[in-house]
């Protein structure tokens, strides 16, 4: 092999080593556990403008809000309700590339108007979807309470 053949391959290999990877990043089931938790936290703090920017641009809150501004502006209406206590315990994560799907269910205590404490259960659906320089953000949550 000549000269000119090896710094073709040379040049070859490192016009393949230098092109980005096609595949997605290799998702784990504790980085939708942690997202939880995060959300968790702040619903305890009952925080809209970081709960909303935990969603999508264009993520649902379920049939009540559609958006950022939307979740944020419905989450905001709630001057009267203080949480005390939220938890959620995850039945099932499923990944599938940059898309996770999570069910579980949940326990809530509120203090409403200062008097009346209410405590709410139910089960949650979650859709999760990846972005790059985001991390994992909200597609669309929908609960439903238990009676």
């Amino acid at each position: 092999m000549n000269s000119f053949q090896k710094w073709t391959r040379v040049l070859l290999l490192a016009q393949i080593l230098s092109v980005p990877s096609c595949h997605t990043k290799e998702h784990r089931e504790s980085e939708i556990e942690l997202a939880m938790q995060r959300y968790d936290h702040l619903i305890l703090k009952l925080d809209a403008d970081s709960i909303a920017m935990l969603y999508t641009s264009d993520g649902n809150l379920g049939d009540i809000a559609v958006g950022r501004d939307s979740i944020r502006k419905f989450l905001s209406s709630f001057k009267n309700v203080r949480v005390l206590s939220q938890a959620s315990v995850t039945d099932s994560i499923n990944i599938i590339g940059d898309t996770a799907l999570q069910k579980g269910s949940y326990v809530q205590t509120d203090v409403v108007a200062s008097k009346d404490t209410v405590t709410v259960k139910g089960t949650y659906f979650v859709r999760w979807q990846w972005i790059n320089n985001e991390g994992w953000r909200i597609k669309q949550m929908t609960t439903r309470p238990l009676h």
